[in-house]
């Protein structure tokens, strides 16, 4: 049976997981249909999914079109979830993007599909809600196109807009109007179609409209749009048929060896570690041992064995022996396996363009003998969630974690106390900073010098590097045994992730000056702690800027409201770019400081009457005015010789 993995994605409270349950009871595999607000849905399992009604992680359940399997992620829609998102897209095959009829293309949907035509998925648009008062069709269509810069072809037509008897109807394949707008559309993008009508005097058939329609959704040049409402049903059997009609299949080569993905990581009641993987090529079998290979830095490749294997059918979870490729399988056994992680040889780097979290907040038992309970349930979550990036002092025992927003700290809070017995407090989330070498410095510790307790040579350059381009690390070749050099390295990248203020360090190029050992004294530990001291001489002399994170935002408000705006926007630090009078409206686009973004953003609403629209996006870096803010340091401190060199002599 031919394959399709499915995604649904949207803006939250777009509709997405009311969509889920009305097309599996459509499709057979429920026989009522699930409500969100009664928590009666499929999808979101969990109890804190249920009680706040939105969904925080994504969910694999499988139904059928015809002869087609569809295997459906629900993902969240809330922007602090996001990752979950991001992961779940190195699995699909196609996507559905739900906006509202009413509120239109938001924020996230712009994130949304920018990341899937990055990815280069085909996407159909589900517009949802017909049935609510202020629904929009045709304008609303040119709005996406506007504004996600896409180019929608309606293939429904709604009726009754706005009311609860609406209805959707299906466009006339033996329509001239239909026919010939979408010849117009598919001609502008290829020269083959414009060719081919032009030598049939405008009389192409529909089965080359339809033929080439398809081809243009599956390299994205055009993106097909269904009305419809997930609540009443309307339109939700021609998004069905959409979907069969113009997604592309999954690759069922089964004849290779296997090759897959794992985009989400889970533990059961009972601790086990579940790993979900899209298997692009190969088959899997029971009991079988194959090699897992680390996606980036960080992991080494190992192999482990399937003690089990869970194929995905018609709303359930089925144990089976085997499995073949295009199929997405939860697996047991895989103990090592992280997220990101590829089964058999490495895949196509997965990059959205999704920014990592840009706060932080340190996190607090409320018994502090729960301490280091509170440090394992959050690693174990941060397995689930790996942007997370838990952080511990090991000097004071101060635990941090890097978290996307206020919602995704109340939802860990929660899942504390309800999985793990820990309640937990949450200081004010600070932005994450970094640090930018200005100069270049150098540095050398030699061996057999007294102030050198260690049998090793090493030395460093560190120079700025181009803006974004992370750390580049250089080194010559021979003079040291790969392993020496391999310490040396990683313990580059380790130390750099706090500078001399206690930020990480990135854009600059580290380059090795010279190294040398004694044989067979020498051991790759003694360049390992060596190379802290030799890295934070060099970066002294270089000097580093810190840099906080900046949000570039556009905001719609009445003209009226300009003025309370923008004396609003100065005190929150906030520097508009561009400002544009439309009559009614004040358009301002600009940069403001992520710490104090959401602050501004609350008072918006009051200052603009209700009317203003804020929209914003990561938008880099800048130098921090005044005094650098400083982080507390969780290694043996390097800057300070005599208490590092005294620390690692313990250690």
């Amino acid at each position: 049976m031919p394959i399709l993995n499915l995604g649904f994605l949207a803006h939250v409270d777009a509709g997405k997981t009311s969509l889920t349950e009305r097309v599996l009871h459509e499709t057979g595999v429920t026989r009522q249909l699930g409500r969100v607000d009664s928590g009666t849905t499929l999808t979101d399992t969990l109890d804190l999914e249920r009680q706040r009604g939105i969904s925080i992680q994504s969910a694999v359940v499988s139904f059928t079109i015809g002869d087609l399997k569809v295997n459906l992620i629900d993902t969240p829609g809330h922007a602090d979830f996001i990752a979950e998102v991001d992961r779940a897209l190195s699995a699909l095959d196609g996507v559905v993007m739900l906006i509202s009829a009413v509120e239109g293309v938001q924020p996230q949907t712009r994130k949304l599909v920018r990341a899937v035509r990055g990815l280069g998925l085909p996407m159909l648009i589900f517009i949802n809600k017909i049935d609510r008062a202020g629904a929009r069709d045709a304008p609303l269509v040119a709005d996406i196109a506007r504004r996600l810069d896409v180019h929608p072809v309606s293939m429904t037509v709604p009726h009754n807009l706005g009311t609860l008897q609406a209805t959707v109807c299906p466009r006339r394949w033996d329509d001239p109007a239909f026919t010939g707008e979408l010849t117009d559309q598919l001609a502008i993008r290829s020269d083959t179609f414009l060719q081919a009508w032009l030598n049939a005097d405008g009389a192409i058939s529909r089965r080359a409209i339809r033929k080439e329609l398809r081809r243009q959704v599956r390299t994205g040049d055009v993106v097909p749009v269904f009305f419809g409402s997930a609540m009443t049903g309307a339109g939700t059997d021609l998004l069905l048929r959409g979907i069969r009609d113009y997604l592309p299949r999954a690759s069922e080569d089964c004849d290779d060896a296997p090759q897959g993905v794992i985009f989400k990581i889970h533990r059961d009641p009972s601790g086990e570690k579940l790993v979900f993987l899209r298997l692009h090529r190969g088959s899997l079998h029971l009991r079988q041992t194959v090699p897992i290979v680390p996606n980036g830095a960080g992991g080494e490749p190992h192999e482990s064995r399937i003690t089990g294997l869970d194929w995905f059918e018609r709303g359930t979870r089925r144990t089976v022996r085997e499995i073949g490729a295009g199929e997405i399988v939860r697996l047991h056994g895989l103990r090592q396996a992280r997220i990101g992680d590829y089964l058999g040889a490495a895949g196509k780097e997965h990059r959205t363009g999704f920014a990592p979290p840009a706060l932080e907040s340190v996190v607090v038992p409320q018994q502090p003998e729960q301490l280091s309970s509170l440090y394992g349930a959050l690693q174990q979550l941060a397995e689930q969630d790996p942007l997370i990036e838990v952080r511990r002092n090991s000097r004071n025992a101060e635990i941090s974690v890097r978290l996307f927003g206020e919602v995704q700290k109340e939802v860990i809070a929660s899942t504390l106390e309800s999985e793990y017995g820990i309640v937990a407090e949450f200081t004010t989330s600070q932005p994450i900073c970094i640090e930018v070498p200005v100069g270049t410095g150098e540095a050398l510790e030699l061996i057999g010098e007294a102030s050198n307790p260690f049998a090793g040579t090493v030395g460093l350059r560190i120079e700025p590097g181009e803006p974004g381009s992370g750390i580049a690390f250089f080194r010559p070749s021979g003079a040291l045994p790969l392993a020496f050099y391999k310490a040396i390295e990683e313990t580059v990248y380790s130390t750099l992730t706090e500078g001399l203020c206690g930020w990480q360090v990135t854009d600059c190029v580290v380059t090795v000056t010279q190294t040398a050992y004694w044989s067979p004294v020498s051991v790759a530990g003694d360049f390992r702690k060596l190379t802290p001291l030799v890295v934070m001489d060099a970066l002294k002399q270089a000097g580093t800027t810190v840099h906080e994170p900046f949000q570039q935002f556009t905001l719609h408000i009445p003209g009226r409201a300009a003025g309370d705006v923008l004396a609003a926007l100065a005190a929150a630090r906030g520097m508009p770019q561009h400002t544009q009078d439309t009559g009614d409206e004040t358009v301002i686009t600009g940069i403001i400081p992520t710490g104090t973004m959401r602050g501004f953003e609350q008072q918006v609403p009051g200052l603009s009457g209700g009317e203003g629209v804020f929209q914003a996006a990561p938008g880099g870096y800048q130098p921090v005015a005044g005094a650098p803010p400083e982080r507390a340091r969780t290694d043996f401190n390097p800057l300070n010789r005599k208490q590092y060199l005294a620390l690692v002599s313990q250690g």
